[in-house]
């Protein structure tokens, strides 16, 4: 599943905007100023899906999104062209060019539509969260009270909108430590420093649904389908499982109120890979334990592991700083949509990661979709504010969202590979600042540039020139101003100055790069000459 095109048309800020993909890679990073339109791509291209696939929620704006995907009963190198369009005088549905009929559409939707679609956002608004709750809800319905397996697992193969919450990493997590793979293990304790699992606690509640009856704690408050499965199976198995009377404090709005809550402890990794007996995969454990979040069983999951530098237990999934709880809720899914057709829409999740996983984290998406997913099957759009998280990658893996004075967005490749640029060059040839350092050095550059390229200085101007230079050299700038060459470059661009100029199109940075190519070549061939 690979997305080609995409254009949009009337959502909020984007007008006419059409997104050109590099659908050879597996990546495609969208950066951009802020409120240029990166979160609006991600959120109209979800609405388009959710139409589709659903037929609720009709979006008001025109689009068309042209994806390839590999049908299930095809060789994984064949694949076929998908178009869907409500642009007057298109066709809805096109495969391969060739108009289809809804009716046919969705009699063979799991071969031409994406297995997964999912979505993440790092901030705290519900905006793009909010696009997934009608495939959420509707699976929840579904599986409820559900107690056919195969209803169950055919729910899930429906639920092709997924969202990605906090919870989604320790469960995903759980079931990785089940279903144990060499390299997994390997990418989580090198990269991690993860090194196993020591124990679980899954303090249940008492859920909406039992508030007023005559249920008890021991029975899970007599909870269906395959989440009051799930649960009592844990409590089976659990060391010394206990009702209790915990408080219930969501926020600081919150009241202090007794709820009626049970522990079950699973205390090794034995027993939790005896738990895990009940379930063909990892996936299908996954599913199971979200089940009991989804229907309000769960109050808490509290995981310990061991890592490298703590093999005690005390470390807590929650210990784990909020870029490790990411990073490892976005691998666990990968891991779990293992073999799936998958469509990654993640906006901003490198936002809590330090610099030195900034730098290599699309590396690492990169090398664990390889293990734990089929990586020709997914294509993984992020939006990034982070010149650290597109350091290695080349032009066709990244797009620059720009809105200009006018208001017309526009999305378009850097005119140069970030990779091998460096960090400073990334910021200002690819994310268009004019300049990496602070305003206050910069004016002191500028002023400096200004008074070097003068012929004839005054006496002042000379002091000010030493002054300058030596507060530069001071602060690590060491300058040649009698350097000829560089002198007639100075007086070519001696209108140009950087502290206080806006950030630059893509256009803008192009053209810079062009005039000061031309200009070093006018400059070498009249020094050549003279």
């Amino acid at each position: 599943m690979r997305l080609d095109k995409v254009y949009i048309d009337g959502f909020k800020n984007l007008k006419q905007l059409e997104v050109n993909f590099d659908e050879s890679h597996l990546t495609t990073v969208l950066i951009g100023q802020n409120g240029a339109g990166k979160s609006n791509l991600i959120e109209a291209i979800t609405q388009v899906f959710r139409w589709v696939d659903l037929r609720r929620n009709e979006p008001r704006f025109h689009y068309r999104v042209d994806y390839r995907i590999q049908p299930n009963n095809l060789d994984l190198f064949e694949h076929v062209h998908i178009t869907l369009s409500n642009v007057p005088g298109e066709p809805a549905i096109r495969v391969d060019d060739r108009e289809i009929k809804r009716t046919e559409f969705e009699k063979r939707k799991t071969e031409w539509f994406p297995d997964l679609v999912f979505g993440y956002y790092s901030g705290g608004s519900r905006r793009l969260e909010s696009l997934f709750d009608s495939h959420q809800r509707r699976y929840y319905d579904a599986i409820k009270l559900e107690d056919n397996a195969e209803k169950v697992s055919e729910a899930q193969a429906a639920r092709r909108l997924f969202y990605c919450r906090p919870i989604h990493g320790v469960l995903a997590l759980t079931a990785l430590f089940s279903f144990p793979d060499a390299k997994v293990t390997q990418e989580l304790s090198s990269k991690l420093g993860i090194t196993g699992f020591h124990s679980i606690l899954n303090l249940f509640r008492e859920p909406w649904f039992a508030k007023g009856k005559k249920a008890l704690a021991e029975d899970l408050w007599g909870a269906g389908g395959p989440a009051g499965r799930t649960a009592m199976s844990l409590n089976e198995l659990a060391f010394h499982p206990l009702a209790l009377e915990g408080n219930a404090i969501d926020d600081y709005r919150d009241k202090k109120q007794s709820e009626p809550q049970y522990a079950a402890f699973l205390h090794s990794l034995a027993t939790l890979q005896k738990f895990a007996q009940g379930f063909a995969n990892e996936r299908e454990m996954f599913y199971a334990l979200e089940a009991m979040d989804i229907s309000d069983l769960i109050r808490e999951v509290l995981l310990w592991v061991t890592r490298s530098n703590d093999a005690s237990g005390d470390v807590g999934f929650a210990d784990l700083s909020d870029g490790e709880r990411q990073l490892l809720m976005v691998l666990g899914l990968i891991r779990v949509s293992r073999g799936k057709r998958a469509l990654f829409l993640l906006d901003e999740p490198d936002t809590h990661l330090n610099p030195h996983w900034q730098h290599s984290y699309l590396k690492l998406i990169e090398d664990w979709t390889g293990i734990a997913a089929d990586k020709d099957k997914c294509h993984i759009i992020l939006t990034s504010h982070n010149p650290l998280t597109i350091s290695a990658l080349t032009r066709a893996e990244v797009r620059i969202i720009t809105q200009g004075a006018e208001g017309m967005v526009t999305a378009s490749a850097p005119y140069a590979d970030p990779k091998g640029m460096g960090f400073t060059a990334t910021l200002t040839e690819i994310f268009g600042l004019p300049t990496s350092l602070d305003v206050e050095t910069q004016h002191m550059v500028d002023e400096r540039n200004a008074l070097a390229q003068l012929i004839d200085k005054s006496a002042a101007q000379e002091r000010q020139l030493i002054s300058i230079n030596d507060k530069l050299a001071r602060l690590g700038f060491l300058y040649e101003d009698r350097e000829p060459l560089y002198q007639d470059f100075l007086r070519a661009w001696h209108d140009v100055r950087y502290a206080d100029r806006p950030p630059l199109t893509p256009e803008q940075i192009r053209g810079r790069h062009l005039a000061m190519k031309s200009l070093i070549q006018h400059l070498m061939t009249k020094e050549g000459n003279a």
